[in-house]
């Protein structure tokens, strides 16, 4: 099977999750400067983030080590991509990287597609009330990539949201930028579930912190983390 070896190429070179959408689950989701007619498949993959640099978040300062995470992981996202889109391409299928950390449209504060809707889709985790995927295993502590593609493939299954009645995400906000909402697998908007704006200003207020010590500021990042931080699904044993 095509997965199998899709899965070994991901995993060797660094992935800690791999899945498969079917697309035509997504034709509805929003999509900004590409078409994905032309694709069947989304491949999602995930690259688990080093669960103690997230329990030093602190409100008013995620951490150089989280930030440094934050950049090596998309980067390696990006690698298993390209390794990834060249297997494809060789086997005469198309393929397309949607890089894991790249917005669009500044204005509307969107990437090219939604990584999580392509991950929940795959059957890799369900997207939670904090707006990320919740991965089993890990929970929010992953970040994501996507390649659209043609090749003939095996999608998973979409998981449903198990949340449950928790809110610890959105009471530990300190922008008040998620609200609660009920939602089977996608909530009807992002807007439903989450303000962009006033989570964007924050993350651009903390990168401003992590700039201020010009020793470490190649490694800032537009990143807060106290979501996934409290986030209990993959939460490490501290004990």
């Amino acid at each position: 099977m095509k997965n199998d070896e899709l899965f070994s190429i991901a995993k060797i070179a660094g992935a800690s999750i791999i899945g498969v959408a079917d697309l035509s689950l997504l034709r509805d989701l929003s999509t900004y400067d590409i078409k994905i007619d032309k694709f069947k498949y989304g491949i999602s993959i995930g690259v688990a983030l080093p669960n103690y640099a997230i329990e030093l978040i602190q409100t008013d300062n995620p951490g150089i080590l989280y930030a440094h995470a934050y950049h090596l992981a998309n980067n390696l996202i990006d690698l298993i991509s390209m390794r990834i889109a060249g297997w494809i391409s060789s086997k005469g299928y198309l393929s397309l990287i949607i890089p894991a950390s790249l917005r669009e449209d500044i204005e509307k504060l969107v990437g090219h597609i939604s990584h999580k809707a392509i991950a929940c889709a795959a059957g890799l985790g369900w997207i939670g009330r904090n707006g990320l995927l919740i991965n089993p295993i890990y929970g929010p502590r992953i970040r994501l990539g996507s390649i659209l593609t043609n090749m003939p493939l095996e999608p998973g299954t979409p998981m449903k949201n198990q949340c449950g009645d928790c809110r610890l995400c959105i009471d530990s906000c300190p922008t008040g930028a998620l609200k609660y909402s009920n939602f089977e697998y996608y909530p009807k908007s992002r807007e439903e579930i989450f303000d962009a704006k006033k989570c964007s200003e924050r993350l651009e207020n903390l990168k401003n912190v992590l700039l201020k010590k010009s020793f470490q500021s190649a490694y800032a990042a537009t990143v807060c983390g106290m979501c996934i931080k409290v986030c209990p699904i993959g939460k490490p044993n501290m004990t």
